[in-house]
């Protein structure tokens, strides 16, 4: 708002007494853009020349009133320039507030994920610790099992070892973990196949009293064998002891009764009793430190 120039009424009537030039401004806002200018000459009397103070006056009035119109013009651009800009302004606050959303958006996500993969992370380290050690008590009751197997293939016939002896030789390759368990499983596998059923086999064996010589041998399982020369003057029987498979010759045995057993085993006669000496009272055995 502008400010209204107000004269006093005795302050006029004096000027028009004296011949003076009242100007006076009457301005309502400050959005308009003219100026009401009442100019009053009286004069009494016979004309006299101005004051040069009234002169004076008056220039810097005209000073001051093109100053003010310059600044009511400036004023008026601005607030054009305003009313122009300011829809474009409105819009591009409201865009930069939606991408302002957008990034907060982004962040909360991508720290949810953040906090998600972190869980994830520690979830598997524990199910990797949890492996490991599972791993190492594997590891651990592997190897004494691998000890108690290699005691246990002294015990075992010589058919049989000789199968674990080619088993240790297919894994001995690799030593990994599983490696190892599945050429254990694979003996202990062949252990309970041999043990349950009668088998025939030919081959050198060495007894206390000879050379190795070829026999025909008669197992019972894992625990019980015997064995023929093939004209019967060898015969006896095999069995654990001392911690050891050993042969021995019997002379109480009968060649014949062993060659009936194998004989009706290969299905070359009828079925039928036969007898032969079994030990039942077990030796003591050792396997790997236990007993």
């Amino acid at each position: 708002m502008t400010r209204l120039i107000c004269i006093t009424l005795d302050r006029i009537l004096q000027n028009i007494r004296a011949g003076s030039v009242v100007i006076l401004t009457i301005s309502n806002s400050i959005n308009a853009l003219s100026i009401f200018t009442v100019v009053f000459f009286s004069f009494l009397g016979s004309t006299v020349n101005m004051p040069s103070a009234l002169a004076t006056d008056l220039t810097q009035i005209d000073r001051l009133t093109s100053q003010w119109l310059d600044t009511q013009r400036q004023t008026s651009h601005l607030l054009a320039d305003w009313q122009a800009s300011k829809p474009i302004l409105h819009q591009r606050l409201t865009l930069l507030s939606a991408e302002k959303k957008q990034l907060e958006d982004v962040l909360k996500y991508s720290k949810d994920s953040q906090e998600d993969v972190t869980k994830r992370r520690t979830e598997l380290l524990e199910q990797q610790s949890n492996l490991e050690q599972q791993q190492a008590a594997l590891s651990n009751k592997l190897a004494l099992l691998l000890n108690q197997v290699e005691h246990l293939s002294e015990l075992l016939p010589p058919p049989l070892k000789n199968v674990w002896l080619q088993q240790q030789d297919d894994s001995s390759d690799d030593n990994q973990t599983s490696i190892s368990l599945q050429a254990v499983l694979a003996k202990l596998n062949s252990l309970m196949d041999f043990q349950n059923r009668i088998s025939v086999h030919e081959g050198p064996i060495s007894v206390s009293t000879t050379d190795d010589v070829m026999v025909k041998q008669l197992y019972l399982g894992v625990s019980a064998a015997w064995f023929v020369s093939a004209d019967g003057e060898l015969k006896g029987q095999g069995q654990v002891q001392d911690n050891q498979w050993v042969w021995t010759e019997g002379e109480s045995i009968r060649a014949t009764e062993i060659k009936k057993a194998i004989d009706i085993f290969e299905k070359r006669k009828q079925a039928n009793f036969v007898e032969l000496p079994v030990n039942l009272v077990a030796s003591k055995v050792t396997v790997g430190g236990l007993q």
